[in-house]
């Protein structure tokens, strides 16, 4: 009989559980509410809430997504700074009043407001909130309270519905039928490493936030092979330092591979794709992560330089709001793209767009985030454009690759922080995390 591998269930679990969530949301209708609550263990509810979610459906089809503050929730279970810090990692803004302020079109829980067919990240925002800030070990600890345009369609929280898509065996070889099936299969082979269903960014790899790190883990170009490759190290003062150190990691990490590029150090480890075994890649998950979690600032300074994705967990600073980006702003080259070959960005010659940013390495840099942001600001604000700028972000990692990369590799440039959302309108009806007026 199989051993019965008590984590692997638990975080098919909450997989399936995403999945389920994600399907209903996109589901309810104007002022339909659903509220997810911990019943991990029993609290007093006189002395505050227990852990929970809500959304809120208004406007037709825009849902608002929030958790209670350090202001309602049980002393015993309120948020540490670095708590708090990681839901807006997550995609929550802070509260912008007190339980006490007057009502503004804000609120005083954490909050975000999408539109339904953001379902999904909201789902996999909510089972992060419930699983790594709090702690809540299965799905069925979790109770619900609905008030929905039809009563008849209750969320239950551990549900058995058929996947959406056919579980993998760790074991097994699968021959991937293309690049989507391998995309499938890479993202059903992390869930038991994640707990969750991983999302994607726009280039079908999956970004794994590790530490001071981001490990994105996809296809390698023209192959079926999968690579996760981690920038590590950018704006390193000593380069001839920096070769000594990197040989150092060459040699100590052997089955990793540390490439530096200029005044930047990049990692990468490849599994063979054809025939894909899921254990291969998680195996291959596990080696990186146990390197991943030694780089931090004592890691840097041997490299007299900056990690590349630094992450502050002291929660000392509120965050600052920036500006509103308009279409003014943007860089006359990415204009100049934008309108090169409408619908058809993708398929630019990489040593066109080269011309087109002056075969600047730094300049293309710059022009890839503010791309990236550009392209956050649109999807934030639903506009159409956005699918259009979003092959122009592709254009720039691959003309990037052909610039910055030796010849003889075919790795990804260093990608820009995931998104933070901005603050949006929002409903003035009186939420649960209100104070009740009386």
């Amino acid at each position: 009989m199989q051993e019965f591998d008590l984590d692997s269930s638990v975080n098919h679990d909450w997989a399936q559980f995403q999945r389920r969530l994600a399907d209903y949301l996109a589901a309810m209708q104007d002022e339909d509410l659903l509220v997810l609550e911990s019943g991990f263990e029993e609290l007093d509810e006189s002395e505050g809430l227990s852990p929970c979610v809500q959304f809120l459906v208004w406007d037709g089809d825009t849902v608002r997504c929030e958790l209670p503050s350090n202001h309602r929730l049980h002393p015993a279970r309120r948020l540490s700074d670095a708590e708090q810090t990681y839901l807006t990692e997550l995609g929550w803004n802070r509260p912008t009043r007190g339980p006490d302020d007057k009502s503004d079109d804000g609120s005083p829980a954490f909050y975000i407001d999408k539109k339904l067919s953001w379902s999904d990240q909201l789902a996999a925002m909510t089972v992060a909130a419930f699983r790594d800030v709090w702690g809540v070990p299965h799905p069925s600890f979790l109770s619900t309270e609905t008030s929905l345009t039809d009563p008849a369609v209750p969320f239950d929280p551990i549900a058995v519905r058929p996947p959406l898509v056919e579980d993998v065996d760790p074991a097994s070889a699968v021959l991937p039928r293309d690049v989507e099936h391998l995309q499938e299969l890479i993202m059903l082979s992390l869930v038991p490493l994640l707990g969750l269903l991983p999302e994607r960014d726009p280039d079908g790899d999956v970004p794994i936030r590790m530490g001071n790190t981001i490990l994105f883990v996809g296809p390698v170009a023209d192959s079926f092979d999968v690579q996760l490759f981690a920038p590590l190290i950018y704006d390193i003062s000593d380069r001839t330092r920096a070769a000594e150190v990197t040989g150092d990691l060459n040699r100590t990490w052997s089955r990793i591979k540390f490439i530096l590029v200029d005044d930047r150090l990049s990692a990468f480890l490849e599994v063979p794709g054809n025939p894909f075994v899921p254990q291969h890649l998680t195996d291959t998950c596990n080696l990186f992560s146990e390197f991943l979690e030694t780089v931090d600032d004592e890691f840097s300074k041997r490299f007299g330089g900056k990690l590349s994705f630094y992450r502050d967990n002291s929660g000392d600073e509120e965050p600052v709001a920036d500006t509103p980006m308009t279409a003014a702003d943007l860089p006359k080259e990415l204009l100049t793209l934008f309108h090169l070959d409408p619908g058809f960005v993708a398929n630019i010659d990489p040593t066109a767009v080269a011309d087109v940013c002056g075969h600047d390495r730094v300049r293309i840099l710059t022009l890839l985030d503010t791309c990236t942001a550009w392209v956050t600001h649109l999807r934030d604000n639903d506009d159409s454009t956005a699918e259009h700028w979003e092959r122009i972000v592709g254009a720039l990692r691959d003309t990037l690759r052909t610039v910055v990369l030796p010849p003889t590799t075919s790795a990804p440039e260093p990608k820009p922080q995931p998104e933070q959302t901005g603050v949006f309108n929002s409903p003035e009806e009186r939420t649960p995390f209100d104070d009740d007026p009386s």
